[in-house]
């Protein structure tokens, strides 16, 4: 498989205005260094459509942007692992939870945890303050003996936490083929192989069972559009995890899920990036 890399000239704090829409046409994955901001998408979902909508969405947040502000060229997939092989360094999410990749050697002290991830196609290393916000939040809510089902896995990372926190049984889902593969390779790593369930599907494909807490880190459009598929999912006064979402979409997010039976818990931000954790109150009947 071929992906595209596109550079662009654009601030960080303008980064964080454009992300959520980049995800949503189908970035992959975003590489910010100390020179560059670095955006991936796979050859497939590339198009002279996508490159001109997505200029015309900056040029909304940065006036004056252009064609000649994209640097874009087609890489292969071990030039995209080299890449985010050489940006990922381990990271502490928590005073006890970090993440760390496989060829870093860490000491863990007791009661710290660790898990292991492997970038590869850069399907979530943690970097990202969004899936920073789920990970705090898990370390909040999971219990022992908890059913989780992890919405958009990616690599795993989130469904690895839940497990070492104490679920008794994890689902994870992604409707991507190789988000699914880098999972269970990240398993292994962890020493988790057969321990969470993993599955190429999307959820309204899932069969339908009855979990105590759900996470997912994805983006406004899909948690929008899974709104009223969410609590088909979770058990009375479940828990469900929201993030993916800038805090200027919270209002419009609020009120569609409120609709749907959920309450605000609470809610966490690291900058720009929102994370809401809510509670099915209204369980529907059918």
């Amino acid at each position: 498989m071929s992906w595209i890399e596109l550079k662009i000239n654009i601030s960080q704090d303008s980064l964080e205005e454009v992300s959520a829409y980049l995800f949503a046409v189908g970035c992959e994955g975003i590489n910010v260094t100390d020179q560059d901001i670095i955006l991936y998408f796979t050859a497939h979902k590339w198009n002279d459509e996508n490159k001109l909508g997505l200029v015309e969405y900056i040029r909304n947040i940065v006036p004056g942007f252009s064609l000649g502000d994209l640097q874009i060229r087609s890489i292969a997939d071990r030039d995209w692992n080299d890449e985010w092989k050489k940006s990922f360094r381990r990271i502490r999410v928590t005073d006890r939870i970090m993440i760390i990749p496989p060829w870093e050697k860490t000491r863990i002290r007791e009661g710290e945890i660790a898990v292991i991830i492997n970038p590869k196609m850069a399907f979530g290393t943690g970097h990202h303050e969004s899936t920073q916000l789920v990970i705090i939040a898990l370390e909040k809510l999971v219990k022992q003996g908890m059913y989780i089902l992890d919405v958009g896995t990616g690599s795993g990372i989130l469904s690895f936490i839940s497990k070492k926190l104490g679920a008794e049984i994890v689902v994870a889902i992604d409707h991507d083929p190789l988000a699914i593969k880098n999972a269970e390779e990240n398993a292994l790593l962890n020493k988790m192989a057969g321990n969470i369930k993993f599955f190429v599907a999307q959820l309204e494909q899932l069969y339908r069972d009855e979990f105590d807490l759900i996470c997912a880190n994805i983006n406004r459009n899909i948690l929008m559009k899974y709104s009223n598929l969410f609590p088909d999912f979770l058990k009375q006064e479940g828990i469900l995890i929201l993030s993916g979402i800038l805090r200027q979409d919270e209002p419009i997010v609020m009120n569609t899920f409120r609709d749907n039976g959920f309450k605000l818990l609470f809610r966490n931000s690291i900058k720009e990036w929102l994370c809401l954790v809510l509670q099915l109150k209204e369980k529907k009947v059918v």
